[in-house]
């Protein structure tokens, strides 16, 4: 006679299976829509980037790596990849810390946390392109606001996106006040996580808000730092709307970026899409490399973190058990 219980692991089993069978069953739609308009988009690019294109008699004839060599003769891109880096480099001095250092601030404060919060992601919701646009006008050297405040407070007037040596830095502008709020909220959501027994315990030992800031909150949120930072890399490299709207590439090129370079070579009766789609391609490059680096970067220092916290806890440990026995 068959024991009852025999029969559990066969349901055990079916229940997993259908289990499982129900997760990619609500999968599926996503996977299709990211196959479908992502990463077939991406593979179909990548494969055209070879050939030089003929829109009547697609794709055109096969050049081999013709538009790549192409891309590392041609000044023009390497100016627009000069121009990514130093607004990665601008943004890192002028953005990336403000939401952090704003996140900690408000993490401080005890009464009204909501307003500020509240206040600082208004700005997020607007429309980038509308923003943009204002910024445009913010920046105007004849008739904008920005040399309108030089004026009052007797300061000469500037061109602004017209000079080669300030707009890099007014184009960062508009990203600190638009993309710091959101990033302020992360940051924000992070810092509340961390238990406050540890502020507590910091406040009784003496620890004051810069100890306190650097030996607890930062090394917590570390990893979401690290996170940010990726994102940043990719935002700057990828770097379009902006500078399509506030510039067009200019002043002389001085903020022509690899994928408005892109897009230009594409259209605007250059029709060359196999050169386009081969500087897009190398973009991606770029940008997967850098974060690959980025990654074993933050892993090597996390293996390291936690090596110095067990060598820390086993001193700890040590010093009891030492002073228990004495």
């Amino acid at each position: 006679m068959t024991h009852p219980n025999a029969a559990h692991p066969v349901r055990r089993k079916y229940a997993a299976v259908k289990f499982s069978l129900i997760g990619w069953v609500f999968l599926l739609p996503a996977l299709i829509s990211f196959t479908l308009f992502k990463y077939y988009p991406i593979l179909l690019g990548i494969i055209v980037s070879f050939f030089k294109v003929d829109i009547v008699h697609m794709p055109g004839a096969f050049i081999g790596l013709t538009n790549y060599l192409r891309a590392f003769r041609d000044h023009f891109f390497a100016t627009a990849v000069w121009n990514n880096i130093q607004f990665l480099l601008i943004g890192l001095v002028m953005t990336f810390w403000a939401p952090i250092l704003l996140a900690t601030l408000v993490n401080e404060v005890r009464r009204g946390k909501t307003f500020f919060r509240t206040m600082y992601y208004i700005p997020a919701i607007a429309p980038g392109i509308a923003m943009m646009v204002l910024w445009k006008f913010i920046w105007q050297p004849d008739f904008g606001l920005a040399n309108f405040i030089m004026r009052t407070l007797g300061l000469k007037d500037q061109l602004w996106l017209n000079d080669v040596r300030l707009v890099k830095w007014c184009m960062s502008v508009p990203g600190l006040i638009m993309g710091g709020g959101m990033n302020m909220l992360i940051y924000l959501a992070a810092l509340q996580d961390i238990p406050e027994e540890q502020h507590e315990s910091a406040l009784i030992d003496g620890a004051g808000f810069v100890k306190r800031i650097l030996r607890i909150s930062l090394p917590q949120i570390l990893p979401i730092i690290t996170t940010m930072l990726i994102l940043a890399v990719i935002s700057s490299f990828n770097a379009f709307d902006n500078v399509m709207i506030m510039t067009n590439g200019g002043p002389s090129g001085s903020t022509e970026t690899i994928i408005l370079y892109s897009f230009k070579q594409a259209y605007f009766g250059n029709n060359d899409y196999g050169y386009a789609l081969a500087l897009s391609t190398i973009t991606f490059l770029i940008i997967f490399i850098l974060t690959l680096i980025q990654m074993s970067l933050d892993r090597d220092w996390s293996v390291e973190r936690m090596k110095r916290d067990e060598k820390r806890r086993n001193q700890a440990l040590a010093q009891s058990a030492r002073m228990g026995g004495s």
